[in-house]
């Protein structure tokens, strides 16, 4: 088995975060439709420097679709350090790189809670921003995603939402 060893100076790379942010009473999940590319995606963009990814996901969130999102804490397997099995954490769900004309993009993606009964605050979008803000039943929300890597990550956030019903409604019991 080799190791795969990785450099890239801070010109070469950029650091973003993103949600799947779900309204899990009603079962859907924010979705957005890029016009101008005809694409379906999940919210994410750059972090500013100084914020933590963790604060650029929310931000983002916000930022692209008016709904305010809050991170929501799962038990998947993680490889961080300290984290005792069986508990609960926001760290992320996954990380996708993509590199485009040499520029490798790295997107560290979060699982969140939101509530799509609430109003969407207008006018939040940043210039060259054309998105329209869809609420995708989970059922068929993984299929809507025009990126198979969109599809696997909306797939593993259903699958954390699951496994928190299961333990909560055993909880509960």
């Amino acid at each position: 088995m080799s190791d795969e060893r990785l450099r890239d100076f801070s010109s070469d790379f950029v650091l973003s975060s993103g949600t799947v942010s779900i309204d899990i009473p009603n079962s859907v999940i924010l979705v957005l439709y890029y016009r101008h590319q005809k694409e379906f995606l999940l919210p994410k963009g750059r972090k500013n420097v100084g914020e933590t990814l963790e604060a650029a996901a929310i931000r983002e969130t916000m930022e692209e679709s008016g709904y305010q999102c809050q991170l929501l804490e799962h038990n998947l397997p993680t490889q961080a350090p300290r984290l005792k099995p069986g508990s609960w954490t926001t760290e992320p769900i996954a990380v996708h790189q993509r590199v485009t004309n040499g520029l490798r993009k790295i997107i560290f993606w979060y699982l969140a809670q939101v509530d799509s009964s609430r109003p969407r605050v207008l006018n939040t979008q940043e210039e060259g921003e054309d998105f329209d803000v869809h609420w995708i039943r989970s059922d068929v929300a993984a299929a809507k995603m025009t990126y198979e890597e969109d599809r696997e990550v909306v797939d593993r956030a259903l699958a954390a939402v699951a496994q928190r019903a299961l333990y909560f409604d055993a909880f509960l019991l």
